[in-house]
C-alpha cells in the first residue's frame, strides 16, 4: 500500500512536469461558475506551487503515523485519544493509523491527479474552460470517500471491548 502512495505522488509530480512543458506561459489556476477561469498565474509559479503542495502532502502522509508516537496528546485529534495515546497503547495506535493515512493519501493524490488532468485540459482549450460535468462527479466521489474514511477511522479507533476503558 505504501508503494501505491509513492506511485500516486510520483504520478502527480510527472503530471505537473508535463504541464510545465506543454502549457502556455500564463495558466488558469482557479475556475469559477460555469468553468470559467477567474485566477491566473505564470506556468512556472503554478508548477512550483503544485510541486510544493504535493511534496508537503506526501511528507505529511508518510510521517504522520510515526509522529503520533512522539507528540503530546494535546496536539493530536484521534477518536478515543485518551485511550489510544496512553503510552502502552501508542504502538498499536500507530499500527492502526499508518494504513489509514496511506489509504487516504492515495485517495487524495488520485483526486488531485484527476483535477490536474482537468486543469491541463482546460488550459489547452480555446477558450480556457474547466469541464464541470467531469469535475463535479470526481469531486462528489472524493467527498463520499472522505465520509466513508472518517467512519472507518472512528470504527478502527473504538476502545476494545476487553479494555477497562479510558
Amino acid at each position: 500500500m505504501r508503494k501505491l502512495l509513492i506511485v500516486s505522488f510520483l504520478a502527480n509530480v510527472a503530471l505537473t512536469l508535463v504541464s510545465l512543458l506543454v502549457l502556455p506561459s500564463e495558466v488558469a489556476i482557479h475556475f469559477g461558475r460555469g468553468g470559467m477561469p477567474d485566477s491566473w498565474a505564470s506556468n512556472e509559479l503554478n508548477a512550483l506551487l503544485f510541486l510544493g503542495i504535493d511534496l508537503f502532502i506526501f511528507i505529511v502522509f508518510l510521517v504522520a503515523p510515526s509522529l503520533s508516537l512522539g507528540l503530546s496528546p494535546k496536539w493530536l485529534s484521534l477518536p478515543n485519544k485518551n485511550y489510544w495515546l496512553k503510552e502502552e497503547n501508542r504502538v498499536v495506535a500507530q499500527k492502526k493509523l499508518a494504513p489509514l493515512m496511506t489509504e487516504f493519501g492515495i485517495a487524495l493524490f488520485t483526486f488531485l491527479f484527476f483535477v490536474g488532468l482537468l486543469t491541463l485540459e482546460a488550459n489547452l482549450a480555446d477558450p480556457v474552460s474547466l469541464n464541470e460535468s467531469t469535475f463535479f462527479p470526481i469531486f462528489i466521489a472524493f467527498m463520499l470517500y472522505t465520509g466513508y474514511w472518517c467512519v472507518k477511522l472512528v470504527r478502527v479507533f473504538r476502545i476494545p471491548k476487553n479494555s477497562t476503558g479510558v
